[in-house]
């Protein structure tokens, strides 16, 4: 079979450039790509038909597995490190400059960008009821709160909730983090004074280190778009309905019973890790639930947040907490009494994000690891890497960090009205040069990967916030321990089936305990050489909207 690689595909032809042609980055060798075999519907959340491979199912032996494809390739003649260089924060604000100069351009763009400015939408909430399922506190509230007000695990114990997450109560404070107001709360808004971080810390056993003891160490959960930790989820209610005519809409939230969907999931996630001897920082990004602030999508800001918080967590700098008995503490003595020893050497830490928060944890690896760069400022400047020695590695699902460079080949309209399709270059340069706002990552976070120490990606085969090739490529970069798990699934983890979301789980802290316990590879997984070994290695289960196309 011809078979041709990520590195040297040029507008969907193959070429036979060398296979460092599109590449300055070097590392691993590239990773095999064959053509596309077939194509198969699919339903939830694309509703549309994609390219896929043939690997025999249970459903036959010819089944065309369907996953997302990128849409644009380098030149075959291109020379450099295409999918970094084409689009990095420099070429990106250059190509937004353009955009202005088309009158099209600039009203389809400018649209976009203006319809996802802040403040969130549940920034004005004030339905009583909408309050309560979010779990929510309010986001202009100012100086200190009575963190008793913080809902706790315990509260989804009752029914009809029965959440196990609730046994862990008793080793959870809420802890709340002081953190600047972000460039364009200042720039923007005029707003001065700090915004506040809230969350739970959930105490650990310690990991099994591999030589029979155990030892402490930290997961930073860092959750997506819709994500509300303190948030309701009945459990009869989903995501999406499949209408008459068998595409698919997304349901309103909040509902009478949810404030969100997946809520649950999230909490289980961070119960499955502490179950494993980890210790857990569960939080709500800046501008919702249960957190202060104005602006909740500048994710370069929140990457910031997440080395602050860490770093509270050694110095008790800004940090105040709650206690499960009741006992508030503030600083260095809230540092300590969560870590039941002195603070001060830290743990070692993982940043686990989904969907956008794999954006924040992005940046955050981005400037521990590589540089540190305002791209949401006037002034652009970066410096060297902060380089703080506690983390170790970071788990994405769902991920966007791969950058601008793999946006899939055909986005839904949905998509292109959210800046997230082939806008999404024009959409990050426009926000960052008149808005001051980083959202969506540039290449940034791509060009620094090799760099970061460990990493481990899971993602839904025709995930929209990347193509397959993008996670690959991001994974092909990593130079240390790694792991890639796709399943038959869209983006959501709250829709993969059961089945996958549970071997996910097995794998994710399988991963995070060979990671601390030094291993330099974890065993368990299942292998793959090329793109269609990749997806073969998906089990044979399928999110339940889309049904198996079987070839004669």
């Amino acid at each position: 079979m011809v078979r041709r690689t990520i590195r040297h595909l040029a507008l969907g032809l193959l070429v036979a450039a060398p296979a460092e042609a599109a590449y300055a980055f070097q590392g691993e060798a590239p990773i095999e790509e064959q053509p596309a075999e077939c194509e198969a519907r699919v339903a939830y959340d694309r509703d549309r038909t994609m390219t896929g491979y043939l690997v025999p199912t249970a459903a036959g032996p010819r089944t065309c597995i369907p996953f997302s494809t990128v849409g644009k390739r380098p030149p075959a003649d291109y020379r450099g490190d295409f999918y970094v260089d084409e689009f990095s924060d420099e070429r990106l604000r250059a190509r937004w400059a353009e955009c202005k100069k088309d009158k099209k351009c600039h009203e389809r763009v400018g649209e976009q960008i203006h319809a996802r400015r802040p403040p969130n939408k549940e920034y004005r909430a004030v339905d009583p009821q909408h309050i309560y399922l979010l779990g929510k506190l309010p986001q202009d509230e100012t100086g200190d709160i009575d963190l008793a007000r913080v809902r706790r695990p315990a509260f989804f114990g009752a029914a009809p909730w029965n959440e196990a997450f609730a046994a862990l109560d008793a080793r959870t404070s809420t802890v709340e983090f002081t953190a600047p107001r972000d460039p364009y709360e200042r720039i923007h808004e005029g707003m001065m004074g700090d915004v506040r971080l809230r969350g739970w810390y959930i105490g650990g056993d310690g990991v099994e280190d591999g030589a029979g003891g155990k030892r402490r160490a930290l997961i930073v959960m860092t959750p997506g778009g819709g994500g509300r930790i303190a948030a309701i989820t009945h459990p009869d209610d989903r995501l999406y309905r499949v209408k008459d005519d068998g595409e698919t809409k997304i349901n309103k939230f909040p509902s009478e019973r949810s404030g969100g969907t997946g809520q649950q999931m999230w909490r289980e996630l961070a119960r499955t890790f502490n179950a494993a001897g980890f210790d857990i920082l569960l939080y709500d990004r800046r501008g919702v639930g249960i957190s202060t602030g104005f602006n909740d999508i500048n994710t370069l800001q929140q990457g910031r947040d997440i080395l602050a918080m860490i770093a509270s967590l050694r110095s008790g700098e800004g940090l105040r907490s709650l206690a499960p008995g009741g006992k508030e503490q503030r600083g260095r003595a809230a540092a300590a009494a969560m870590r039941g020893a002195d603070p001060a050497p830290g743990l070692p830490v993982l940043l686990f994000g989904n969907s956008r928060g794999t954006m924040a944890s992005g940046w955050a690896m981005t400037m521990n690891f590589d540089k540190n760069c305002s791209y949401d400022l006037p002034k652009i400047r970066c410096t060297k890497a902060v380089g703080d020695r506690n983390i170790e590695g970071a788990v994405l699902m769902a991920e966007f960090t791969s950058g601008p460079g793999f946006v899939m080949d055909k986005p839904s309209e949905e998509d292109e009205e959210r800046g997230l399709g082939r806008d999404r270059p024009y959409f990050i340069g426009g926000n960052a040069v008149e808005n001051n706002l980083v959202f969506f990552p540039s290449s940034a976070i791509l060009g620094g990967i090799d760099k970061w120490p460990a990493a481990f990606f899971a993602r839904g085969l025709w995930d929209y916030a990347a193509s397959l090739q993008g996670t690959v490529e991001s994974y092909r970069r990593v130079q240390g321990p790694k792991e890639l798990v796709v399943v038959r699934a869209p983006h959501p983890y709250e829709v993969w089936p059961e089945q996958e979301r549970a071997r996910v789980r097995e794998r994710m802290v399988a991963f995070a305990t060979g990671v601390i316990q030094g291993k330099d590879a974890v065993p368990g997984g299942r292998p793959w050489r090329d793109m269609k070994e990749l997806v073969a290695t998906s089990s044979d289960v399928w999110e339940p909207s889309t049904k198996p196309t079987v070839l004669p």
